[in-house]
């Protein structure tokens, strides 16, 4: 191999042409997101994915027909591949799964043609929206589950914070262990993880006999061993004060829909019974001609 092949996209002075483009995409946390590429159709001899942010490390590096793991950032390991490995009609295309608002910032695609001894190069911002927020509300003396799921990696650190407690955590887990000397007094033996184990990265927390001095925002930040990388979720839980529970508001509703079924049921039967009597009944039937209406007989033939 040369030594043009072999020097990185920094290197581009020493190639006879190069060509940028420049893309803006836009994914939600836990989609998987393909950053296009395409090459003219000639012989690839190097792709290098990396991001600004990086520096040494790549995102992926493919060099003479063969991937380069050990140059690659631990953050992107096993969640990115090739949309075509085979680079059919010039494709190299990076799939990025599962991405997060650590994914943020400009990826650049270098690619080296062989034939033509010339770089492609094209650069993709990419922009990760928040994970969504979920709202929980639950009543006094509940015990509420606040939901956190990570990727099918394991998991080397679970912190559960809120907002307002500083330095202090709802639960910290880190390399298979609890630290309570740095929990908040307020959750000490009332919180637990839904799943010690987190199979299939389970992380939610258990808050046990909730009162209204539990509302808030809570964090959870999970850190894969693996790829080095942090998942976040955000739950907002509001609880209801005691003694004003959601039930009398459903009592209330309930009554009146049942007042107002038998109104209804009363003025049902009622119509019935007046439209089964016969319109000759005496009682109902209106006189058509009296002595007080001073009929003459041309009314009286006609009635």
């Amino acid at each position: 191999m040369s030594a043009v092949t072999a020097s990185l996209c920094s290197t581009l002075m020493f190639v006879l042409f190069v060509s940028a483009d420049q893309k803006n995409i836009t994914a939600e946390s836990g989609q998987d997101v393909t950053l296009t590429c395409r090459a003219p159709k000639n012989n690839v001899i190097v792709v290098e994915w990396s991001r600004t942010d990086l520096r040494d490390k790549y995102v992926l590096l493919y060099r003479d027909g063969r991937f380069l793991p050990a140059n690659q950032h631990p953050s992107f390991k096993n969640r990115v591949d090739l949309q075509d490995r085979q680079m059919k009609d010039g494709d190299v295309s990076l799939i990025l799964k599962n991405v997060t608002i650590n994914d943020a910032g400009t990826y650049e695609c270098c690619v080296y043609i062989g034939e033509t001894r010339s770089w492609k190069f094209t650069t993709t911002n990419l922009h990760v929206d928040p994970p969504d927020h979920k709202f929980i509300t639950a009543e006094s003396g509940q015990d509420v589950t606040l939901t956190c799921r990570a990727p099918n990696n394991k998991i080397k650190v679970v912190k559960w914070s809120r907002a307002d407690l500083g330095d202090e955590y709802v639960l910290l887990y880190m390399d298979q262990h609890f630290f309570t000397d740095i929990q908040h007094p307020f959750f000490k033996n009332r919180v637990d993880l839904q799943d010690r184990q987190m199979k299939d990265g389970d992380a939610s927390l258990i808050l046990k006999n909730v009162t209204i001095n539990d509302a808030g925002t809570y964090l959870c930040h999970v850190l894969m061993e693996e790829t080095r990388s942090w998942d976040l979720s955000i739950i907002y839980l509001h609880v209801d004060p005691p003694g004003q529970p959601r039930r009398s508001v459903g009592l209330i509703i309930c009554v009146s829909a049942v007042l107002l079924v038998a109104v209804v049921g009363f003025l049902i039967y009622k119509r019935k019974q007046h439209d089964s009597k016969p319109h000759n009944d005496p009682e109902t039937r209106r006189p058509l001609c009296t002595p007080e209406l001073n009929c003459n007989s041309d009314d009286l033939k006609m009635n």
